[in-house]
């Protein structure tokens, strides 16, 4: 989510230079329903206001994010950004009857969004229903063809469910893939329809150049990345600094609680200097790694308090080990039990008691990868070789 500034001053470089933009978001940006979700749901739509997006089109994280004291959906709708979504009721009415029409320029453009699943599981309140998606798409194109130059869709599901849709329905010149869990869909051309997709974690902008050449209307697209290179656009800089102030007093708040809450139902684990008294040369070495020092890195950008962040930089996150700085920073950092696991025997077995120990000391004390591909995700380190970066460890 901090790349919100970035992506606010790529936006506003291609606004710079005169070309008529249409700001999209095709949803799935909706988090789990809980205080730091709502927060951090919250601040991302108060980016698309800042950024004047001119439409959203609700995807499956959305319809789930509600419950009797939160609805995403209505918060959405009551943003005052156009809701694209055609297949979705609400107390038995649309959202939206027809697609949008955006002029820019005297060229007109017809925008509309589907959920192709239409039986989302999970607990979605009575009051909504999402349609067949097929009820609907013979008239979005109908009305799309006779209002605009060309159509611009958003249909959530997998890259596999997209193509048969789109080879079933002809008549859509742009599909934008929201929610997919499959194939990359960049640069696939299913007959004259282009599907594209930006990517997810918002690490990408994705653009789409449209252009009118020898008759017929010619689609470009390409990934802009969020990187270190693109500078942060003050406005969006400070909605996320207002952002990471609501995370930190939540955190803190909630703290001692919780930590209470975390002793009462785990013990406590190993802390990387009780593992020193035996295996120093191991714990000077670890001491000089990137993850002896994980906290640091969030503390640099004042993410220390992020619980999403927090538990990849920490040892033992509400297991038995890190809540916050202020009550446990004995646990800040990637410790010797975070890669190793819990060794609850280890300390015994150095102690002098039996030797059955041997067994539970043993248990846990071979790193293996699957543990560390749980931070080391392909999105967060796609540079990440297992058995070449274990050897950095200590």
């Amino acid at each position: 989510m901090g790349g919100i500034a970035r992506r606010a001053t790529s936006i506003n470089n291609i606004r710079e230079q005169g070309i008529q933009t249409i700001l999209l978001d095709g949803g799935e940006f909706a988090s789990e329903l809980s205080e730091l979700g709502r927060i951090k749901f919250e601040t991302l739509l108060e980016s698309f206001l800042q950024l004047q997006y001119d439409a959203i089109s609700f995807g499956e994280r959305e319809m789930l994010m509600q419950n009797e004291g939160y609805d995403a959906c209505g918060v959405l709708n009551s943003s005052g950004i156009p809701i694209i979504t055609l297949n979705i009721l609400h107390k038995g009415k649309r959202f939206r009857e027809n697609p949008l029409i955006i002029d820019r320029g005297g060229i007109k453009v017809g925008i509309f969004g589907l959920l192709l699943k239409h039986n989302i599981p999970g607990a979605l309140r009575k009051d909504w229903v999402i349609e067949d998606p097929e009820k609907v798409i013979e008239g979005a194109l109908s009305f799309s063809r006779n209002n605009a130059d060309f159509v611009v869709a958003i249909l959530h599901g997998d890259v596999s469910l997209v193509r048969d849709f789109v080879k079933k329905h002809g008549g859509m010149d742009i599909v934008i893939v929201s929610g997919n869990t499959g194939e990359d869909p960049s640069h696939l051309k299913i007959d004259n329809c282009l599907l594209v997709s930006a990517g997810k974690r918002g690490r990408y902008l994705g653009r789409i150049d449209a252009s009118f050449y020898n008759r017929k209307w010619q689609f470009n697209d390409q990934t802009v990345a969020l990187d270190k290179y693109v500078p942060k656009d003050p406005m969006l800089t400070a909605t996320y600094e207002g952002f990471q102030e609501r995370v930190k007093w939540m955190t803190r708040k909630g703290a001692k609680k919780i930590e209470g809450e975390v002793r009462a139902r785990f013990s406590s684990l190993l802390c990387s200097v009780t593992c020193m008294t035996c295996h120093g040369d191991i714990y000077d070495a670890w001491d000089k790694t990137a993850h002896a020092h994980a906290i640091d890195s969030l503390i640099s950008k004042n993410e220390q308090y992020n619980p999403e962040c927090v538990a990849c930089h920490t040892t033992g996150y509400l297991e038995g080990g890190f809540v916050s700085m202020e009550t446990t920073p004995q646990y800040a950092g990637v410790q010797c039990v975070s890669c190793h696991g819990r060794m609850e025997g280890h300390i015994g077995l150095h102690s002098g008691m039996k030797a059955q120990l041997q067994a539970d000391a043993a248990t846990g004390a071979e790193v293996i990868k699957d543990i560390c591909v749980k931070c080391h995700t392909v999105e967060r380190d796609d540079d990440f070789d297992f058995e070449r970066d274990k050897k950095k460890v200590h």
